[in-house]
């Protein structure tokens, strides 16, 4: 066993209850390769998700990487898993994809988008999807139910501890900066599509780098910031550029961007890299709304959600940045 695993084991696998429910298939706790429906119970709540097991590939030797994909508000793991690609990514380039579930506002009624929107704990102080009802007003501890998911994973599947990434969508952006920021020793590198950061502002325990991806024309992650809302319901969020700026201030990275290019299609910027190697890049995709920014998605109709331009792919390039960003030790 390696030094790095060894560290990794020693921060990441702590105790927890081991009954886990898994189909189709297979004994109590045992992932198969392609699609397992899981759930097992967090501090009460009977908690899900959908993890896909590479079928081709080999099992690389420091084991495979891993990507936590979360949902957006009104969003489901049955709905990234159909209209993002990152199963398709997985299964293509050997990566173990974790889809898992937030919580839905009535509990004891089935998820649905308008009805029943489910919604992740990311420190926001509102939501405009689920109100008092929300994960956050409930005060859910999803990031100890996310560690817990992945501590299955990790016990079940040979998994590479320097390339374990999170990716989020919307809510499941906010949600992924929070566990990015309060899980630094895990993960790697995060990526975020139409998003804020509402995490603690803080140095990192440890660097994790960070690509945003959003649109200028996404009435949810206003440029400005200001004014947000739909269907009649809004509330003030911040400057669309302010989460990364302050990401790049947690890894000690001046708070002066670089301008990588800047056209009719894309402007990138760039913190960084710091010394140790970590980086933060921001691209803004002219012309676009709040859509997950992939050619299968259906989800987002531009009545409510913007226009939807496809000039980049969000999975090929979250993919392509998490490659070269490794967990640095």
């Amino acid at each position: 066993m390696t030094s790095a695993r060894i560290r990794f084991l020693a921060v990441f696998l702590v105790s927890c209850p081991l009954s886990i429910v898994v189909t189709p298939g297979g004994s109590t706790g045992d992932l198969k390769p392609g699609r397992n429906d899981v759930e097992f119970d967090h501090q009460g709540r009977t908690r899900t998700a959908i993890i896909m097991v590479p079928r081709s590939a080999a099992i690389p030797r420091n084991g495979w990487p891993l990507v936590l994909m979360l949902h957006g508000a009104g969003g489901s793991s049955k709905n990234v898993l159909e209209s993002t690609g990152w199963a398709e990514r997985g299964e293509k380039e050997g990566i173990v994809m974790v889809f898992p579930n937030g919580t839905p506002r009535d509990e004891s009624r089935p998820e649905s988008f308008s009805r029943n929107p489910q919604t992740w704990n990311s420190g926001a102080k509102e939501s405009l999807s689920s109100g008092v009802s929300s994960a956050a007003a409930k005060n859910i501890d999803d990031v100890g139910f996310l560690t817990q998911l992945l501590q299955r994973v990790c016990r079940q599947l040979t998994i590479d501890p320097s390339r374990i990434y999170v990716a989020g969508h919307s809510n499941g952006a906010q949600m992924a900066y929070r566990f990015a920021s309060e899980r630094s020793t895990v993960v790697a590198a995060v990526g975020v599509m139409a998003g804020h950061s509402y995490a603690e502002h803080k140095s990192l325990a440890s660097p994790v780098s960070l690509i945003q991806i959003v649109g200028d024309h996404d009435p949810f992650t206003p440029m400005e910031g200001g004014k947000a809302g739909i269907l009649g319901r809004t509330m003030i969020v911040p400057p669309a550029l302010d989460s990364p700026r302050l990401w790049a201030q947690s890894l000690s990275i001046s708070n002066e961007a670089a301008v990588l290019r800047d056209d009719d299609t894309l402007t990138i910027r760039e913190w960084g890299p710091a010394a140790n190697g970590a980086e933060v890049r921001s691209i803004v995709v002219k012309g676009h709304g709040h859509a997950y920014l992939s050619r299968q998605d259906r989800f987002h109709p531009a009545i409510l959600f913007g226009p939807t331009v496809n000039s980049i792919n969000a999975t090929e390039t979250m993919w392509e940045f998490f490659i070269r960003h490794p967990k640095l030790h």
